[in-house]
């Protein structure tokens, strides 16, 4: 079962159960007070539910309450309402960068490397269906946008250039050291096994063909993708340019930028909403 399937499973079962709850003991005590009329209300259960009608209250509060926050707070992880930054603040407060990001005027992020990794939102990583939005103008050759990135080293990315748009994949893999044999004259190591440590090769995947964008993006322009599931759309002032139903691999992550080298834009109004 995938992640997303999970904690949707999770999230219904446990309304579910907290539907019941509420049903049944509402129900209880409903029968309780009822009993409290008639002679049948004296005897059997009709009795102890009658004497004990706050402990059953009480209980069925704190058991509502309890799935209550469960709930909420596995809704809250997935599906916090927006994100927004218009770039007021210490660019500290919402993003992890790497890179000479920096604020020239208020409300205006500047995207530029010269480190390959970019940014991305330090909040979002459970994060699976939303729209990503923003103004942006290159000033120098392209600006890469960041979606379903569950850090620096694991993310999509459409590179947007003047004149077309090229999908990546940046991806962590791990790089196991291999034993090296001893000779046969050499006798065994005793003891404990000497431990290597993992490293792990950072690179690329480059989606083919790049698509051709329909005008040249001189100037600012607005920017919306969407996210759901497996697959992606970007927009460009409204305009689909980029079109998958089974690119994003990665079922949920983070937004953000990238520009590495003398790459640079602009970023203004950035804006995420979660989508059911």
């Amino acid at each position: 079962m995938g992640l997303r399937n999970a904690v949707r499973f999770v999230e219904e079962y446990v309304a579910i159960i907290l539907k019941w709850v509420t049903y049944i003991t509402s129900l209880t005590v409903l029968f309780g007070y009822i009993a409290t009329f008639f002679e049948w209300g004296n005897k059997g259960p009709f009795l102890y539910i009658k004497n004990n009608l706050q402990s059953i209250w009480l209980g069925a509060i704190t058991a509502v309450t309890l799935l209550l926050i469960i709930w909420t707070s596995l809704l809250r992880r997935r599906f916090i309402s927006s994100f927004r930054d218009n770039f007021k603040n210490n660019l500290q407060t919402n993003w992890d960068f790497q890179g000479k990001w920096r604020i020239p005027e208020k409300g205006t992020l500047l995207v530029t490397g010269p480190d390959d990794c970019g940014g991305i939102t330090k909040i979002g990583a459970q994060w699976e269906n939303y729209t990503f939005t923003f103004k942006a103008r290159i000033t120098r050759d392209c600006i890469g946008v960041i979606v379903r990135a569950q850090d620096l080293d694991n993310y999509y990315m459409f590179q947007i250039r003047a004149d077309k748009i090229v999908s990546h994949r940046r991806v962590a893999v791990p790089v196991v050291p291999v034993p090296v044999p001893q000779p046969p004259q050499q006798a065994p190591q005793t003891g404990a096994p000497q431990m290597q440590p993992i490293t792990f090769n950072i690179g690329w995947v480059i989606y083919t063909p790049p698509m051709q964008l329909n005008r040249p993006l001189n100037d600012w322009f607005d920017c919306k993708i969407t996210v759901r599931g497996e697959s992606v759309c970007v927009r460009i002032d409204d305009n689909i340019v980029l079109q998958s139903e089974s690119l994003l691999k990665i079922p949920t992550g983070k937004v953000g930028f990238r520009n590495a080298g003398i790459e640079e834009a602009l970023i203004k109004n950035v804006k995420v909403v979660l989508q059911p």
